[in-house]
């Protein structure tokens, strides 16, 4: 319960924080407080019944959690120029920004939480509820980061009362009632197939090969849309505690708005900026894991070898490499990829760094990276007009980019792959490989079914 002793301990830090600083109406304030140990499920169980917004995202792997509630402050920007006009809006923020942050020896806070879709959305009705970019600051976040934890308190303009505060901490107070379900049960579904989705796969995949041999593109990248019926209504925090454990090294995520909820555990860093230097990975060549260890490391050694999955991995690193090249004066990488082993698949995996220029926008350098060889192909702007033709679905915020930044020019964002979208009583899970010469739509198609074992694998489907 946080109300009775939290607010009474830092009401007078809150006035004292607005008293001495010139707080106008378009002023974003931030106040952080330490925190003792929060209950994310319990939270998650109380808000799942609103229809406020909400953004959750845990590394276990990082020892990072954060869920943030409530906004305060909405970005919603369409079309192709969506970053530079996210980027215009941000300018105008960042003039009047104010926080104690600089109170805490914490590497960085999120502040604005969110996400882009794979391309500009054509008004489709699944994707309804998201926009081309959109990104929130909420009213409410709480962080927990290498055994410590925090609660950010982030308000807009100056008309604040203690009265007002007050409100805003009972409302709080009523979500942080321990909610926490015996029950790790997650829900039952019910596969919606029409036994024509392979024969499209199959023939799509014919297609993107096509192309290539014809020299107009060197890869494709297909992707599927597996829809899932729920026989009961699914539990939100129990999916994201199981992605939690059975994936450490990925990034589990929930982004809900209005009536959707996009999540997922995905294993691909879009972008990590911190400290004036980014990160990324370059991720492609996928296999299977091992029955075995003698097994597992037979596959890995098969994967390493393959010149097909080498060739698809280097367009990647180049790409990467490349965009990198806009903005920094120092890149760092390893000359040949290793392996990263996921409980369900292992990947072709190199990881970059490079040092960033001054005065680099993070929108630049979102727009450089995204969306990168392993989600679209190359060259993109042809591999991204055949994935319009030949897809019967709009990915929507699938392949896209799910994630945060702040004012300090820090931010994390993943490629949202490994994910779903729960609407109604329905999910639609999705998955897509990369399209190369020598690809066979028999083997990228069992390689879409491990993709897309995260999502389907959650449910219990015994009647």
């Amino acid at each position: 319960m946080i109300y009775a002793g939290f607010l009474k301990k830092h009401l007078e830090k809150i006035k004292i924080f607005i008293d001495q600083n010139s707080i106008e109406n378009e002023t974003l304030s931030s106040l952080v407080f330490e925190y003792n140990e929060i209950d994310f499920s319990s939270i998650l169980n109380n808000i799942k019944s609103k229809k406020e917004s909400y953004f959750f995202t845990k590394q276990v792997s990082e020892s990072t959690t954060f869920l943030g509630f409530d906004s305060i402050l909405q970005i919603k920007t369409f079309g192709q120029s969506r970053l530079e006009d996210t980027e215009k809006i941000i300018s105008q923020l960042e003039k009047k920004f104010l926080s104690n942050w600089n109170e805490f020896d914490l590497e960085s806070f999120p502040l604005f939480l969110g996400g882009m879709t794979f391309t500009i959305n054509n008004s489709d009705k699944l994707w309804e509820d998201f926009c081309d970019s959109e990104w929130f600051v909420p009213k409410f976040l709480f962080f927990e980061s290498h055994g410590k934890s925090y609660f950010l308190y982030n308000f807009l303009g100056k008309n604040f009362s203690e009265e007002k505060i007050t409100t805003d901490f009972q409302i709080l107070n009523s979500l942080l009632i321990k909610n926490n379900s015996n029950s790790k049960e997650i829900g039952k579904i019910a596969i919606s197939s029409n036994g024509k989705e392979k024969k499209i796969w199959v023939e799509n995949v014919n297609k993107a090969l096509a192309e290539i041999d014809s020299g107009e593109v060197q890869k494709i990248v297909l992707s599927r849309q597996v829809d899932l019926d729920l026989v009961n209504f699914i539990n939100i925090s129990n999916v994201l505690e199981t992605l939690g454990e059975r994936y450490p090294k990925c990034y589990v995520f929930a982004f809900r708005k209005n009536d959707s909820i996009f999540f997922g555990a995905s294993p691909e860093k879009l972008a990590r900026i911190s400290d004036g230097w980014i990160e990324a990975d370059a991720l492609a060549g996928s296999i299977s894991r091992g029955l075995t260890k003698e097994g597992d490391i037979l596959l890995a050694n098969t994967l390493l070898a393959s010149e097909k999955d080498l060739a698809e991995q280097e367009i990647v690193v180049s790409f990467i490499r490349d965009s990198f090249s806009q903005f920094c004066s120092e890149i760092v990488s390893k000359s040949d990829p290793v392996i990263r082993k996921l409980p369900n698949i292992q990947h072709l995996w190199t990881p970059i760094r490079g040092k960033i220029n001054s005065n680099q926008s993070i929108f630049a350098i979102l727009k450089a990276l995204h969306p990168t060889p392993a989600i679209c192909g190359v060259p993109w702007d042809k591999a991204l007009k055949s994935i319009k033709e030949m897809e019967p679905h709009n990915r929507g915020l699938f392949s896209g980019m799910i994630g945060w930044f702040n004012l300090n020019y820090e931010g994390e964002f993943a490629v949202a792959i490994r994910s779903a979208l729960l609407k109604e009583k329905k999910i639609y899970a999705f998955a897509g490989c990369g399209i190369v010469k020598g690809s066979d739509p028999e083997i990228e198609y069992a390689e879409s079914e491990l993709k897309l074992k995260p999502i389907i694998s959650l449910f219990d489907n015994k009647k």
